[in-house]
């Protein structure tokens, strides 16, 4: 038989025992995720690597001619306004803007007024002459593809003067598009902040105030990229100034150099390390369908590393049709180039190892 003393000794180990079981459940219920110390440590690891690895992607697709509208504004049976106005505004760029919406940007050359006044065509002093535009609404073409970024600086968007070229600005930023104009647009990711200037490149002194806003930019931004819009119209070859202009501008510290206006494209130069796309060609140009039927997507990946300052890139050429059919509302309608051989035909000549893409 158990002494007094026992029993109370049980009793005590009891309650004692009971207390221990509900603080251990009360910790539980407040650290219900408590580490290991295996595992705290594999948590630093990560952190550590991390930041060995500071790491930021930004990816970059340019296009060419860009003129989403018609001669005059025309409207008739058949033409691309005709297109326009009987289909959705993600119709034009159906095929391609899946590249558009898995970017960081895409860059386009917008060559037409987006107005809704009744506007006088300026005079021009060349013969063919051509002007181009579209109702404010079509502008709403580029948000709906993908298209973030769109430069005015080009040869058609004074067509009707500066009140049609303030009516295309305006109808730009109302549907969110980051307009490239005399100021330079500045592309920010993290802590990375890219410069492209826009510019028209016929004349010296375009020249020469670029590369002004070259040497200003150097000391602000992590990277530039010049996009003019020059050259001669329908050569597979850059004529000597758009060379001599577009080495100046390596020269004085840009990192990429994109032009656009020849309507057919050009190949790349390997320039002191940095890399010259002389033409993009047109890409989806409403005013004509008798281009020659090859164009480009152009994409730079950029990947900088922000522990040691350097910057590496990877180049992607997608080689496009300018229109998918010869007749019908397709006939407007830029698309991949599927076919093997002639996609490699497009890669070659870009690479300068044909004298034409087709």
């Amino acid at each position: 038989m158990l002494s007094k003393k026992s029993t109370y000794i049980s009793i005590l180990l009891f309650f004692v025992g009971i207390i221990f079981i509900i603080l251990s459940s009360s910790f539980s219920l407040a650290y219900p995720n408590y580490p290991k110390k295996e595992e705290i440590k594999d948590s630093s690891e990560k952190i550590i690597k991390a930041r060995d690895e500071n790491i930021i992607n930004i990816k970059l697709s340019f296009i060419g001619d860009s003129l989403i509208g018609s001669f005059k504004g025309e409207n008739y049976p058949g033409n691309f306004r005709d297109l326009l106005e009987n289909n959705d505004y993600s119709f034009p760029y159906k095929n391609v803007s899946n590249i558009f919406k898995n970017d960081d940007y895409t860059i386009a050359n917008g060559e037409n007024v987006f107005t809704d006044n009744s506007l006088l065509e300026i005079e021009k002093d060349h013969d063919p002459a051509y002007w181009y535009y579209a109702p404010r609404r079509f502008a709403n073409i580029y948000k709906e593809s993908g298209i973030e970024v769109v430069s005015v600086m080009n040869n058609h968007t004074f067509d009707y003067g500066n009140l049609g070229y303030a009516d295309t600005v305006d109808a730009l930023k109302n549907n969110q598009i980051i307009v490239g104009d005399e100021k330079p647009v500045i592309l920010s990711k993290e802590n990375i902040q890219i410069a492209i200037l826009c510019i028209n490149l016929f004349s010296d002194y375009q020249y020469e105030s670029c590369v002004n806003d070259i040497k200003k930019l150097k000391k602000e931004v992590n990277y530039i990229i010049v996009y003019f819009h020059g050259g001669t119209e329908y050569q597979y070859k850059p004529n000597n100034d758009i060379v001599r202009f577009s080495h100046g501008f390596i020269d004085n510290g840009a990192d990429l150099v994109i032009g656009a206006h020849p309507h057919v494209i050009e190949p790349i130069e390997v320039y002191n390390d940095k890399t010259i796309v002389y033409s993009l060609g047109s890409f989806l140009f409403g005013g004509s369908k008798y281009f020659v039927n090859r164009t480009i997507i152009y994409q730079r990946e950029l990947n900088f590393n922000l522990d040691t300052n350097e910057v590496n890139y990877n180049d992607n050429i997608i080689p496009c049709y300018l229109y998918t059919t010869e007749t019908g509302y397709e006939s407007w309608i830029p698309s991949i180039i599927e076919n093997t051989e002639e996609k490699q035909k497009v890669l070659d000549f870009m690479n300068n190892l044909r004298d034409e893409p087709v």
